[in-house]
């Protein structure tokens, strides 16, 4: 048999703190009220002993007025057990008993204005109540919704709550604190992965491109050698093997590219000269795909402390992959500014955007969504901008596709060449 749920906390302070709003209200109007019955009471007998006292020297017919008085308080009952008797001078008897409904009647008419205060107070205690249950289990409400969506793998951050009470803020601070430790820690681990995986990937690539490349070479100048000697007719099929072995031999030097790397040269780097060399580059591909290019540097950019020709590898590669995302014709859009002590490049595309669930990929090697592509563009651009000191974020809707690299600037006194 299942076992009934548990009230929750904020049932049980409210039902606590109403319960004793109650009991100090009853207990209140009671102790009013009680008193001021046995006040009413000892009036009462008081009363009655004057009128004994005066009805013992009186004939019963000047009694029967003084008697009149007694009332409400007293109410005559001849056969009443235990009633006072009040005797006149020619010995009639009179028997009383305290009318105590009469009293209690008067005394709540008399106080009804102490009833309805306490009645209000009773009622404003109870949404006094009402509220500090709300306000001291909200925040645990909104803690429990939070580790409810970490535990469905969504990243949440607890809002700031004004007036809490100084160990709740604590445990909302100590849930944030938790929340950004825990994703720096799968940060971590995504690139450790990452980097476990290039590490034993380049050794086998940098092995297979060492002993693919020596014979690409000696295939193409056997290649050239038979041009010469074949009739013009036979040539086309020699420039189809030239060209795949071409397209053959660039895939496999992006693979030592990417598996032997080479260590930065340091120095300034005009952004400027950049992007105007990175729009001359890629202007015949934009022209021939109907590619609109434009470019714009921040006054007073300035220089990047890096390697020029790899820097201008990460900005060709990310324009020609920005062209060949629009085949029917876009534009591209070249950014440049600085960033507190960084300069951001930013290769803005209005092609179709890259779905959702491809974004933590697009950087691993081999991983590419054209027929034609290798998958190595973006992971050598990925390692090229880590080895300067910088990052690369992404930004894709259905609408266009931002890649964002951040760099740091040249160091003061450092003159461009």
């Amino acid at each position: 048999m299942r076992s009934s749920r548990p009230l929750s906390i904020e049932t049980r302070i409210k039902v606590i703190l109403t319960a004793i709003a109650m009991a100090l209200t009853a207990l209140t109007v009671g102790t009013a009220l009680t008193q001021g019955f046995f006040e009413r009471a000892g009036e009462a007998r008081l009363l009655l002993e004057t009128a004994r006292s005066a009805a013992s020297g009186l004939p019963a017919d000047h009694v029967e007025p003084l008697l009149k008085r007694l009332k409400p308080f007293w109410k005559e009952a001849p056969r009443a057990q235990g009633a006072e008797t009040v005797r006149s001078a020619d010995g009639q008897e009179w028997r009383f008993v305290l009318d105590r409904a009469a009293i209690w009647n008067a005394l709540v008419y008399r106080q009804r204005y102490v009833l309805v205060a306490g009645l209000i107070g009773l009622l404003v205690a109870v949404e006094l109540a009402v509220f500090l249950a709300y306000s001291l289990t909200r925040p645990m409400k909104i803690l429990a919704w939070g580790c409810e969506q970490m535990r469905s793998g969504r990243w949440v951050r607890l809002p700031t709550l004004s007036r809490t009470p100084y160990e709740l803020e604590a445990l909302n601070e100590a849930f944030n604190g938790m929340v950004d430790d825990l994703k720096r820690w799968q940060e971590f681990q995504k690139q450790a992965a990452r980097v476990e995986r290039l590490a034993a990937l380049g050794s086998v690539a940098a092995a297979v491109a060492h002993e693919v490349k020596n014979p690409l070479a000696s295939m193409r100048i056997h290649l050239d050698l038979l041009r010469g000697r074949l009739p013009e007719k036979e040539k086309d099929c020699l420039e189809i093997l030239g060209a795949e072995l071409d397209r053959l031999n660039q895939t496999v030097s992006q693979l030592l590219s990417y598996a032997r790397p080479r260590p930065p040269l340091f120095g300034p780097v005009d952004v400027r000269d950049l992007l105007s060399w990175t729009a001359s580059m890629t202007s015949t591909p934009c022209r021939l795909a109907a590619v609109n290019l434009s470019w714009a540097v921040e006054e007073g950019c300035p220089p990047i402390w890096g390697d020029g020709p790899q820097l201008k590898q990460v900005m060709l590669n990310l324009v020609l992959n920005a062209v060949a995302a629009q085949p029917n014709g876009g534009s591209v859009r070249l950014e440049a500014q600085r960033s507190g002590q960084n300069v951001a490049l930013r290769v803005e595309d209005a092609g179709p955007g890259i779905p959702a669930e491809l974004l933590e990929r697009i950087f691993d090697p081999f991983f590419t969504t054209r027929p034609d592509g290798t998958g190595l563009g973006l992971s050598i651009v990925h390692r090229i901008v880590e080895g300067h000191g910088g990052r690369i974020d992404v930004e894709s809707t259905g609408q266009k596709t931002v890649f964002s690299v951040t760099l740091p600037t040249a160091p003061p006194g450092k003159k461009e060449s």
